[in-house]
């Protein structure tokens, strides 16, 4: 594309706008002087005559004698072969009869019945002894070419043609001569030119209408044009520049809006997408040139911030993946945290973590005077289950306990898994009644329902011995609660299990047990 637009230098711009203004005003002045004369007019007469002359051969050959219809095949073909135009003629009777034709008389024959004669399709009628005898058709060669080659082969064409490129060696030649006394460039100092091009920050002079002044050596290294090129032309011709700027400030561009409102116009951010070169990101300022309060055109200046826009890709790329690590240890720390805290296999608290909220229980029951209640319970026969079903059928059956106490439980309330087939629940606020009654609860619900853990066996049928405590008076710590429950957890266990047994300290027999 370098040497196309070395080719179309202003000077040769500014020569084709010219001719172009020739060629359209010896158009208008030929519309309305007549000058050339009107060919239309004249084909028309020349048609006319040619026709005529050959109807009267026509009628003078049918009005000889009888054989005169045979001779018009003869006539026709000479008539024809003497006027180029003559594309093909036909001669018919009174009753639509074809007496003699020549040429391809169908395909350009196109008036009804009746109809008027054309330019190109003309009829004229048949006198034989001062009576109509018929007429002869004439298809004549269009006016104006109907195909690409036919309008080369016109004289018109031909001329405006030449005065086209005659026009424009000859403007082109002159008007090169003229614009080294106008150029913008010659008249700047080479010293000042040496310096506008050090500036690494591309730049251009525009008038007020934001026409191109001056342009340095970095803002051609964006553009790829010769400084001397953008010379005169206006800066909203430079599609790359009009396409990088914001949508919102395109109308009217930055540099116009700084001539206009006297006042500059700072930190335009520039997208540059250039065919088969990296993107650039420049930073357009635009400050009016004025004097004496007059504004006499712009400076627009282009910074080159790519490789600041990189690095700042780079820091943003790397804090988001420093921000990811981070989420992703603190998603780890969790795991970690709740395998400390979980047991493997059910899911529900551990031992140690199950003793560690107890104790925060038993310490804000303590100090609150608020009930703590306490459930301990274990799966009746769990070493049968485990022989006759295997460990994998024992997992399940513990599973499916771990779940049902889960279930049947409050929100503030908790359960862990004490050890092996023994689990221990939490309730706190709740009295030893209350606890007998959740106790009494889940004792049903597990009866009914666990034994579906082993879904290989139906019908199984796996219950839960249950025992309750109460914090009292002179307990030092949670274990205290907790061992009172699993002692009557054992009298559950001795008195038949599947049963919920309640520990009273005052009354070293058990409360009561319900199977």
């Amino acid at each position: 594309m370098g040497w196309w637009r070395q080719l179309f230098t202003p000077a040769v711009r500014v020569a084709l706008g010219l001719v172009s203004l020739m060629v359209t005003l010896v158009l208008i002045a030929e519309m309305f002087t007549g000058y050339p004369s009107d060919r239309g007019e004249l084909v028309r007469k020349h048609h006319a005559l040619v026709t005529r002359t050959v109807a009267q051969d026509v009628a003078r050959v049918l009005s000889s004698d009888a054989s005169g219809a045979a001779q018009l095949p003869r006539l026709l073909a000479d008539a024809r072969a003497q006027e180029p135009r003559l594309l093909s003629a036909r001669v018919l009777d009174n009753q639509g009869q074809v007496l003699g034709q020549v040429g391809n008389h169908q395909s350009g024959w196109h008036l009804e019945t009746g109809s008027s004669s054309t330019l190109d399709n003309i009829r004229i009628p048949l006198t034989v002894a001062n009576q109509r005898w018929g007429e002869v058709q004439f298809v004549m060669q269009p006016l104006y070419p109907r195909t690409l080659g036919g309008w080369l082969h016109e004289p018109l064409v031909h001329w405006l043609a030449f005065i086209s490129v005659v026009g424009l060696l000859v403007y082109s030649l002159y008007l090169r001569r003229v614009l080294r006394h106008l150029d913008p460039n010659a008249a700047v100092p080479e010293r000042v030119r040496t310096a506008f091009d050090t500036l690494t920050e591309g730049v251009l002079v525009l008038d007020t209408v934001g026409r191109v002044m001056l342009a340095n050596k970095a803002f051609t290294l964006v553009d790829g044009e010769d400084a001397k090129a953008l010379t005169g032309r206006d800066a909203t011709d430079l599609r790359w520049l009009v396409d990088s700027l914001p949508p919102e400030q395109r109308n009217p561009p930055p540099w116009r809006q700084a001539v206009q409102d006297k006042a500059p116009v700072l930190g335009v951010p520039l997208h540059v997408v250039r065919p088969r070169l990296p993107a650039l990101r420049l930073v357009l300022n635009c400050s009016p040139i004025t004097d004496n309060g007059r504004v006499r055109g712009c400076l627009a200046s282009f910074a080159d911030v790519t490789q600041l826009q990189e690095r700042t890709e780079k820091l943003r790329v790397a804090l988001e993946d420093l921000g990811a690590s981070q989420k992703e240890i603190e998603r780890k720390n969790e795991e970690l945290t709740l395998l400390a805290t979980r047991d493997a296999l059910t899911g529900i608290f551990n031992r140690r973590s199950l003793m560690q909220q107890a104790e925060q229980r038993f310490t804000e029951a303590r100090a609150n005077g608020t009930p703590l209640t306490c459930i301990m319970c274990d799966i009746d026969h769990f070493k049968s289950v485990n022989d006759k079903y295997g460990h994998g059928g024992g997992d399940q059956v513990i599973q499916g306990a771990a779940r049902a106490l889960s279930r049947g439980l409050r929100m503030e309330d908790f359960v862990g898994r004490y050890g092996g087939e023994e689990f221990c629940v939490v309730l706190p606020g709740s009295t030893l009644a209350q606890a007998r009654e959740v106790a009494e609860r889940l004792r049903e619900d597990i009866a009914a329902t666990l034994g579906a853990a082993l879904r290989d066996h139906p019908g199984v049928r796996v219950t839960m011995s249950f025992g309750v405590s109460e914090l009292e008076a002179g307990m030092a710590d949670p274990a205290a609660l907790i061992d009172l429950a699993d002692q009557a957890l054992y009298h559950s266990k001795k008195n038949g299990r599947n049963r919920v047994t309640a520990w009273r300290t005052e009354d070293t027999k058990t409360a009561g047990a319900v199977a």
